[in-house]
Formats: C-alpha cells, structure tokens, sequence
C-alpha cells in the first residue's frame, strides 16, 4: 500500500461568506484542536511509558496501571491520527489502480476511497 496525497482546497475555493465560510473555520478550528490533541498524547505516552520503564528496570517497583493506560493513550492516538491522515488526504490506500484510469474514474474511485475510509 501507498500513501497518496491530495490537495486541501485553497483559500480562494472556499467562500468567504456564508454558511460555507462558518464551515470552513469549524473545519480548521476543529483540526488544529485534533492536532493539538495528538500531539499532547503523544507527549503523555512518552512520559508514562519512560516512567514505567525507570519505575521497573531502576527502581524494581513497577508502576502496575502504566501499561493499561500507554494502551489506552495509544488506541485514542491511533483513531485520532486516522482522522488527522484523513483530513489531509494522507490516509493509506491502495494507489496502483487508480493511478491507470482515466481521470473521470479516477475522480469516482477517490471518492470511493475516501467513502471507505470514512465507513471502516
């Protein structure tokens, strides 16, 4: 499987009135809040997974509850990268078919990519 990478709408494709203009901002507000999310998980799972480490192998009193909660982390940063891979179009799929078909095609099966991504 490869990656492939499609472009965000550009600033003059969105309206800049209207119901349109209030999405777009819900839609970057609400990303950069995901983001943000992630990244602060990411930094917590460092801090308990080397705490739990230091905690067994330095001072041979393990923390009992730290590999329950690194998975834990782990499974909400999991689903929150989908949804960041998603947002910009650098989600996993398979690439080798839809790159020999003719662009009409091509812009059906991204759709339906994209449709199963979102359904799975």
């Amino acid at each position: 499987m490869t990656g492939h990478a499609t472009t965000m709408p550009t600033p003059e494709a969105v309206p800049s009135s209207g119901l349109a203009a209030i999405a777009a901002r819900a839609d970057r507000l609400l990303g950069r809040l995901i983001e943000y999310l992630a990244a602060l998980l990411l930094f917590a799972e460092i801090v308990i997974l080397g705490a739990g480490v230091t905690a067994r192998y330095v001072f041979h009193a393990p923390i009992i509850w730290s590999d329950e909660l690194a998975s834990i982390l782990f499974l909400w940063l999991s689903m929150l990268g989908a949804v960041i891979a998603l947002r910009r179009g650098e989600h996993m799929r398979m690439t080798g078919l839809v790159s020999r078909v003719k662009p009409e095609l091509r812009a059906l099966l991204e759709a339906l990519a994209v449709t199963a991504s979102l359904a799975g």
